[in-house]
């Protein structure tokens, strides 16, 4: 946690008086956040949408690009009725306006419309030029772009339901692995003031969702597929049905005693995906994975969270793994270590089940 005033929400009357200008005029709006949505992004939509709604009588519809793939995410959305529609299944107006919610027009996570007006833009990852919105309000010293929305409501002085509490909360709590990971003093504050108007029951529902089949099967894959050297763990899960379940491992196997960086992979269509994380609070992970998909891909994070993509469409499962492993020889040496994948040990030692002849 930093104790330093964030000058984010200092500038907040502002700030907002510059969007009542920006909305001038306007009817509706589409609100997209980043592809496959987290609970941070899912929550500062809903709150944008109320804040358009009652403050501003604006329509406006929560899309998203990939898909909500991770079970607490679908418990999320589920439980909490959050009307969020695939931007696929959607026609759009060509002169529809978009803003644009935990994720900005030059980050590459999101599916935008090429050429589509972006009107707002909320973040709270660091600015990526150009940043095209009419109006943008990004705030990297932030843990949350929930927090964000949350003063948003507060400035406008709109009430917060139970139901609005219980998706912010969570929101703060999983975007900051329970206010201790980059959860700054406005986050915590925000979820002080919000957790007693939060159901808790319904909040336990969604951090614990009944699990489905292909989590375990995935997990399992994970477990022979991990491994480490010196203060790295590495997992390849190869291809997955869930890009999820790529920044769910690189989680859990953050969490391996006595490794400070974690470097999950995996692949579908269409990327190979990677998902970093790193228990040092000054790791700079965004700017170390930049480093790993330098002239493959693109990449972007905070100190102790990132995620980066390279396009491997048409591209043999071989070529796929050659530039895994590229990536993987990167890492060790982006660390200081030397390039060879046959420092790596697993995790699991590879013995017969039990019960099993030798």
């Amino acid at each position: 946690m930093q104790a330093g005033k964030s000058m984010a929400i200092d500038e907040l009357k502002d700030k907002f008086a510059e969007l009542s200008l920006t909305l001038q005029g306007i009817k509706s709006v589409i609100l997209l956040c980043h592809d496959n949505p987290d609970p941070d992004a899912l929550a500062s939509m809903l709150a944008l949408r109320y804040l358009l709604s009652r403050h501003f009588h604006i329509r406006s519809t929560l899309t998203y690009g990939g898909e909500i793939g991770r079970a607490e995410n679908k418990a999320m959305a589920r439980v909490l009725a959050i009307p969020v529609h695939s931007l696929e299944s959607l026609r759009l107006h060509k002169r529809a306006n978009f803003a644009l919610v935990d994720t900005q027009p030059a980050a590459r996570n999101h599916s935008l419309p090429e050429g589509a007006k972006v009107l707002l833009v909320f973040d709270h990852h660091p600015p990526k030029k150009p940043l095209r919105g009419v109006f943008n309000h990004i705030c990297p010293e932030l843990g949350a772009t929930s927090t964000l929305m949350f003063e948003y409501l507060r400035e406008a002085k709109l009430e917060i339901d139970w139901h609005m509490a219980t998706a912010l909360a969570y929101a703060l709590i999983s975007e900051t692995q329970d206010l201790g990971r980059e959860a700054r003093r406005e986050d915590i504050q925000a979820y002080q003031k919000l957790i007693p108007k939060a159901r808790l029951r319904i909040l336990s529902s969604i951090k614990y969702p009944i699990l489905e089949h292909d989590y375990f099967q995935t997990l399992s894959r994970a477990l022979n597929q991990t491994y480490y050297y010196k203060n790295i763990v590495v997992t390849r899960l190869g291809r997955v049905n869930s890009t999820d379940m790529i920044h769910q491992m690189a989680d859990l196997f953050l969490r391996f005693e006595r490794r400070s960086w974690s470097l999950c992979i995996g692949w579908n269509s269409d990327f190979i995906l990677l998902s970093m994380r790193s228990a040092n609070t000054r790791a700079r992970c965004g700017r170390m994975i930049q480093k790993l998909v330098k002239g493959k891909g693109s990449a972007g994070g905070h100190d102790m969270v990132a995620g980066g993509k390279v396009n491997c469409q048409g591209l043999a499962e071989k070529e796929k793994v050659r530039i895994e492993e590229l990536l993987i020889t990167r890492f060790l040496s982006a660390l200081g270590h030397e390039r060879n994948l046959q420092l790596l040990v697993p995790i699991i030692d590879q013995k017969p089940p039990y019960g099993s002849p030798s």
